[in-house]
């Protein structure tokens, strides 16, 4: 340990360390680094803990010398592989992560950091890429890339020369350090913000481009780092002669010897396409040829799936450019304006050599392929459906030939093509076109559910599902029959409808059976509130079918129960009122099930997991009889929440999530006397407030609290003062998955609403977090950011609303007047939107008009008045115009009302 600890007294010199420090760097210093690196790998799991939790409390104590230490091991060419690989993933851990605030802590953590600590790790990291041993490099790159993704995004920059020695190893290091160089320059392309880059795409290609000439293994990674860096290389692309030279460069690749040089410049062309579609012309003739030969050759040989795969993905890439292209064309025409890019049909150019290439591939298939498998045959059906919804009706004459040859053939693999064909063309071309081939298709395929090859009957299945998803007006009552006739005293088997028969066969097959059944339950959305309905004379027989399945032996394979369940609570969702009788009569069934999980033998982690899944499914299903049974399913009340408070006593977050929302149902069934339960289900929501890292579970926690206010109304207030708290700690929290904070502040208003004038002495501190969350700025060329600023600003305006309504409830009005000013700052914003014609945003424009209505309704006379001056009523008229020309009625119905409120007229 002696070169370690002088290189650790040398490492705190460097930082002015104090004593109390050396006192920690000393026992990090006696740490035998190597033996507990090992110990992170070992199979014994109390010591690969032991040793996970040393390096937990070597980060908390001294995270500097730590990444030192790891940095180190890694460049040390005389250990152990799996060691050196372990320091750098250690390493790595201590400088990126997959959540966004998590990230950002790190990030500020190594910022934060003694530069001499810095530079000597990036250094040592930087040596690593000349090691003997790949993988030793490629873990270094990865490191390397892990300290650029921080520093390079700073401004400004905190590591200037990386990009350029990297690129400078490429030209005069060894074939080593080349192929290293080029793998941290591709994954920092990879994670990067492509706008810290845009200085350096120059260099950065031309590197690339001159390692992708070079030796296999250095051509392979220089073409795996312009497949990541292609995204910074738009001004290059513009260039017709740089763009040129790139296109040339990975044609060439795309005819090497070496099978994964083929494999990743087909994925750089496809990367090509997505990014660059209206540049391709150009390029169309060559890449139209060779990636029809590699599908060609895939089609033939089974050592070239690989590289067929990535020649059908450009075609599908392809298609879903001018799927988005051909509806913006739609929608342009319809505007009577000229759409702002023009598809150049290459999909419809390219039929009638793509379409037999493609089918054939149908006809590859391995013998035991599932839903896991991805191949040339599976690549090719996707493909297709692609296709036929990018050029719609022209598919059809091109696939049904193949159909009609292949579907009754003697060879499963031909039969089974056949019938992925059909399934795959279902969407896109007309009901019309189609129309003439469904019922012979349904015929055949309630056939094809006998065949004696069980992947010809699991794509039968899958095809008849697509049918009851896209066109199931084409079924009619009597093959409804022949697929649901439940089996009667005296009938022989084979007279059981092909579907029920079905829930009985292989796993797959099944699975794909609750898929139909699923998607014929999922039309009746819209009639489940009605008297009766289609599912209504199929209930018995299809929910008893399902409840069985979802006890089959082998259910746990191939997704089985979880596909049954989600199926038969479809059917329990979407049936109709005259139902609930038999659905009453299901309830203690799931009781039983739910209660027979506890005593269930649990000697594995599988068994664990396998009864943690049968747990959340069963409290899915009571969360969904609760709900449709409402005032039904009271009396059943006391065993439902004795059941999920066990539930709750596992450490499940997925589990709890199904439960919580089963508490939801439960709540707003028993309404007032849900308050009973209020003193043993606290906790448990508590618990489920505070769990931020598991953040799906923090949000249905808040949707709970939604549902307790609406249920107990002022009963909650005891325990709004936790509640409250827990709500603010989770604004205020930066590392809580940001989709859960709009929901947070709506759920303010349900609190408002519920205790009414009570919320008085929450008052101030809402606000203030209302205003601060109001200030929220986001990139405005970022979709998902703007959406969740939609999202944001929807729930401040709900907030506002519980609230004003809440305080007007009991006559306390008057507290809000300190705020007027603060909520229309918000509705002002709104409204500068609007008339920036900004679209997509109904529904906080709806959201923005409710609020001033509110406020005119509870303020009164005051808040007209400020409504009627300058400069307020520039902006709330421009607001209120735009509720009431809306294309959506409820909107148009909120704006005419507020306007009513405020302005009299």
């Amino acid at each position: 340990l002696g070169g370690r600890t002088r290189a650790r007294v040398a490492f705190c010199d460097g930082l002015g360390a104090t004593a109390e420090h050396c006192a920690i760097c000393r026992t990090l210093g006696q740490m035998d680094v190597t033996a507990v690196l090992q110990a992170t790998q070992d199979p014994q799991i109390n010591i690969r803990s032991q040793a996970e939790q040393q390096i937990e409390q070597a980060k908390l104590s001294n995270r500097p010398l730590l990444m030192s230490l790891m940095a180190t091991e890694l460049a040390n060419e005389g250990k152990e592989l799996h060691v050196r690989q372990a320091a750098g993933l250690v390493l790595k851990n201590c400088l990126s992560a997959k959540e966004e605030a998590s990230q950002d802590a790190l990030s500020q953590q190594w910022l934060a950091m003694d530069a001499h600590a810095k530079n000597q790790i990036k250094q040592t990291v930087l040596a690593a890429l000349a090691s003997a041993q790949d993988k030793a490099r490629r873990t270094a790159a990865q490191a390397v890339a892990a300290i650029a993704n921080i520093d390079l995004q700073q401004q400004p920059s905190q590591w200037p020369d990386v990009i350029p020695g990297l690129c400078s190893n490429v030209s005069n290091g060894n074939s080593f350090v080349k192929q290293s160089s080029l793998e941290a320059l591709g994954y920092i392309c990879e994670e990067i913000n492509p706008a810290a880059l845009a200085d350096s795409s120059n260099v950065i290609l031309t590197a690339v481009i001159a390692g992708m000439k070079d030796g296999p293994d250095v051509a392979l990674a220089g073409s795996k780092a312009l497949l990541n860096s292609l995204d910074f290389v738009r001004n290059n692309f513009e260039n017709e002669t740089e763009r040129h030279y790139i296109m040339q460069t990975i044609c060439e690749q795309t005819q090497n010897a070496d099978i994964e040089l083929r494999v990743t410049a087909l994925e750089c062309i496809v990367r090509v396409a997505e990014l660059y579609y209206d540049k391709l012309p150009p390029y169309m003739e060559a890449l139209f040829n060779l990636t029809l030969d590699a599908i060609a050759k895939a089609t033939s040989d089974p050592e070239a799936d690989r590289v067929g795969q990535q020649a059908v993905e450009f075609w599908s890439t392809i298609c879903d450019e001018e799927i988005d292209l051909l509806e913006e064309q739609r929608e342009a025409q319809q505007q009577q304006q000229n759409p702002e890019r023009r598809c150049h049909n290459f999909i419809r150019g390219a039929l009638r050599q793509l379409m037999p290439l493609l089918l054939e591939a149908l006809t590859k298939q391995a013998e035991d392929d599932d839903e896991d498998t991805w191949n040339t045959a599976m690549a090719a059906a996707t493909c297709l459906a692609r296709v036929a919804q990018t050029v719609e009706d022209e598919v059809v004459s091109h696939v049904m030939p193949f159909i009609e040859k292949h579907i009754q053939s003697s060879e499963w693999r031909r039969r089974e093509a056949a019938t992925l064909a059909f399934g795959s063309i279902l969407e896109g071309p007309s009901q019309n076109t189609l129309m003439p081939f469904l019922p012979q298709a349904l015929e055949v395929m309630i056939k094809l559910m006998k065949d004696p090859a069980v992947q010809v009957k699991d794509t039968a299945a899958w095809t008849i599902g697509r049918i009851c998803e896209r066109h199931i007006t084409s079924i009619t009552q009597e093959v409804w029959v022949l697929m649901t006739r439940d089996l009667q005293p005296g009938d022989p088997p084979e007279a059981e409808g092909v579907l029920l028969a079905g829930l009985k066969d292989d796993p797959r097959v099944a699975n794909n059976v609750c898929w139909a059944f699923h998607n014929l339950a999922e039309h009746c959305d819209e009639t489940r509130n009605e008297q009766t309905n289609v599912l209504s004379p199929l209930f018995v027989t299809l929910a008893s079918a399902l409840l069985h399945c979802t006890e089959r032996p082998d259910a746990g394979e191939n997704n089985l129960r979880c596909s049954a369940y989600e199926a038969l609570n479809t059917l329990l969702t979407n049936s109709a009122e005259d139902t609930k009788k038999n659905i009453e009569q299901m309830l203690p069934v799931f009781l039983q099930r739910l209660e027979a999980t506890f005593v269930m033998q649990v000697v594995s982690n599988d068994d664990r997991e396998a009864v943690n899944e049968l747990q959340g499914l069963l409290c899915g299903s009571l969360q969904v009889v609760t709900q449709k049974l409402g005032p039904l399913a009271v009396s059943h009340a006391d065993k439902i929440m004795q059941l999920l408070l066990q539930v709750f006593g596992a450490k499940n977050s997925t589990v709890h999530e199904e439960a919580l929302m089963a508490v939801g149902a439960i709540a707003n069934a028993t309404e007032a006397a849900f308050e009973k339960y209020m003193p043993h289900f606290r906790p448990f929501l508590s618990l489920g407030l505070s769990n931020c890292d598991e953040h799906q579970v923090c949000a249905v926690a808040v949707g709970v609290v939604g549902d307790i206010c609406r249920a107990l109304e002022a009963k909650v207030g005891p325990y709004c003062d936790e509640i409250v708290h827990l709500l603010l700690r989770n604004l205020q929290n930066p590392t809580l998955n940001r989709n859960v904070k709009p929901p947070i502040l709506s759920c303010f208003g349900d609190i408002a609403l519920a205790i009414g004038g009570h919320f008085e002495k929450y008052l101030q501190v809402t606000m203030s977090m209302l205003g601060q969350a109001a200030q929220t700025q986001v990139d405005e060329n970022n979709a998902d950011l703007v959406d969740y600023l939609h999202q944001l600003r929807e729930g401040i305006f709900e907030a506002y609303t519980g609230v004003l309504q809440g305080l007007r409830a009991d006559g306390k009005q008057e507290c809000f007047h300190p705020f007027t000013e603060g909520s229309l700052l918000l509705v002002q914003q709104v409204s500068e939107l609007a008339q920036r014609n900004e679209s997509s945003i109904d529904d906080l424009v709806r959201a923005a008009v409710g609020v001033v209505g509110d406020l005119a309704m509870t303020l009164g006379p005051t808040f007209k008045h400020i409504a009627r001056q300058s400069p307020h009523k520039d902006y709330i008229r421009v607001l209120m115009k735009e509720a009431k020309t809306s294309k959506v009625e409820s909107t148009r119905q909120v704006g005419k009302w507020a306007h009513q409120t405020v302005f009299g007229a």
